[in-house]
């Protein structure tokens, strides 16, 4: 894979320093961004997130142009033509000196139409406040995400205690019966950037989910950058009737296609 990083491209792996914040605490921050085969989705919303992660920590980035940029690695990489994953991560490597930021592009293959999902409800945990940022320190989300798809489900569903329902570990959760939409609001999740574009298409309101209340909807989806609306048929015990109109008429404005 060939990324970018400096100002230039390079191949192949990523040199970390072994006593660096970012190697030893996986300390830093990425984004990842859909390239719909013309350019990077919706990129401003990413990098307004990222940045925002940046000022709360009173952290600096070295400035990239970022639509320059993500057009060389992903031209250089062959996948200008198709969809394709593209991540900007920014590893803390030196407390005293600005963040050097990387770009890479991946091969992605988005999900087929009448594709729809089912989910494993996590057992509850305590979220600190750094679940608001899309930290590199990823840890429970991918461990939960591991045991769910190790029994052949999608993605997990985290939970705090009481059951209160938060986000899955790759995306964020909608609720509805069609006409009237929520989304869990209790503990903390990440900011999602596609959630925020949904709401400027259905009228979406903020509520307490818990587990133990999920029966009472009829619908409900995953939202992210990648796949962006998409229909949850199961989420623990719970069946949900898939809504693929509501998702078709989302994704073109979600996905930029």
């Amino acid at each position: 894979m060939i990324h970018w990083r400096g100002g230039a491209l390079h191949e192949g792996g990523v040199r970390l320093d072994i006593g660096s914040p970012a190697f030893r605490y996986g300390a830093g921050f990425f984004e990842t961004i859909l390239w719909n085969g013309q350019g990077p989705s919706r990129l401003d919303a990413h990098l307004a997130r990222l940045q925002a992660s940046l000022d709360h920590f009173g952290l600096m980035a070295e400035p990239v142009d970022y639509p320059a940029v993500i057009a060389e690695v992903v031209r250089a990489n062959g996948l200008a033509g198709r969809q394709a994953r593209v991540n900007i991560i920014v590893p803390l490597e030196d407390e005293d000196a600005a963040m050097a930021p990387l770009v890479t592009a991946a091969p992605y293959d988005p999900p087929a139409p009448d594709r729809t999902y089912s989910l494993r409800l996590a057992p509850p945990a305590t979220l600190g406040s750094l679940a608001l940022h899309k930290s590199m320190n990823y840890m429970l989300c991918y461990l939960e995400r591991r045991a769910a798809r190790a029994l052949g489900e999608d993605d997990a569903v985290l939970t705090q205690p009481g059951g209160i329902v938060t986000e899955a570990t790759t995306a964020a959760l909608l609720f509805g019966d069609g006409d009237c939409f929520c989304t869990p609001t209790g503990g903390c999740r990440l900011p999602s950037t596609t959630l925020a574009a949904v709401r400027e298409l259905l009228p979406v309101r903020d509520c307490t989910v818990r587990a133990g209340e999920l029966r009472a909807f009829r619908h409900a989806y995953l939202l992210n950058s990648l796949q962006g609306m998409r229909p949850v048929t199961v989420i623990g015990s719970h069946a949900f009737t898939p809504d693929f109109a509501t998702c078709e008429r989302c994704n073109p404005v979600l996905l930029g296609t």
